[in-house]
């Protein structure tokens, strides 16, 4: 502590010696902030210029002190880009469907099926051409329903080997024939399909029951490859 002590003692008496103690030009007292306090050789730096100072707002140009008003400039570029990502959005569109194919070959498209994905008691859906497919496994009970009715006091007459080459899956498009609507599966007095808009009644097979629909839904022309597999629309 006796050495510590006694350097510092030293390096503080040389210092005054050399540059003239605390409080010269050279070494200011702390809390004077009127020039350096160790190195009185180099200039005190000017914070603010004398041209700053005499009014600088008019003295320097607004891009210098980066005040100009750039929202309308962001505004602009912002509304550009957005019609060009939607122009080129459309262009792409356009570009798909004129290297695509038709219209007619979509149409014509078939979908291929696999059957054991639907389990026994369930209505299935799928999308072709763009309309709900139905396709339900029907259990032995609904089957013998669908085959038990009298054919002969049908709206549609039609017979259930007729609508289903697979007595144990019935295949028609969702489309109520009387407007249009999407009927309900398991739901109406015959628990086949039900269609809430205007209350006709399909049974088991899809064939209208009651109500205002004047055909069965439509069963759209398809192919069995194998007992669980079948295609739909496949054309000859």
């Amino acid at each position: 502590v006796f050495c510590a002590v006694a350097c510092s003692c030293y390096v503080s008496s040389g210092i005054n010696a050399e540059y003239g103690g605390i409080g010269t030009k050279y070494w200011l007292a702390n809390g004077d902030s009127t020039g350096p306090s160790l190195h009185g050789d180099l200039p005190k730096p000017a914070f603010r210029d004398e041209d700053r100072k005499a009014g600088w707002r008019e003295q320097t140009d607004a891009v210098d002190r980066n005040a100009t008003n750039n929202l309308p400039t962001y505004m602009v570029i912002g509304a550009g880009t957005g019609v060009t990502l939607y122009l080129a959005k459309y262009g792409l569109y356009g570009l798909a469907l004129l290297l695509g194919p038709g219209r007619d070959k979509y149409a014509a498209a078939a979908i291929e099926i696999d059957l054991s994905t639907v389990p026994e008691g369930k209505n299935a859906v799928f999308t072709w051409r763009g309309k709900p497919l139905f396709i339900r496994h029907r259990t032995q009970e609904e089957i013998d329903k669908a085959q038990a009715a009298d054919v002969s006091q049908l709206r549609d007459p039609q017979s259930d080997t007729e609508r289903c080459q697979n007595e144990k899956f019935l295949i028609c498009l969702g489309v109520c024939t009387h407007l249009g609507c999407v009927p309900i599966a398991h739901a109406g007095d015959w628990k086949g399909y039900y269609c809430p808009c205007h209350g006709s009644h399909y049974d088991t097979c899809a064939r209208i029951m009651k109500g205002p629909a004047p055909m069965n839904l439509e069963v759209p022309k398809h192919e069995y490859l194998s007992d669980e597999v079948v295609v739909i629309g496949k054309e000859d």
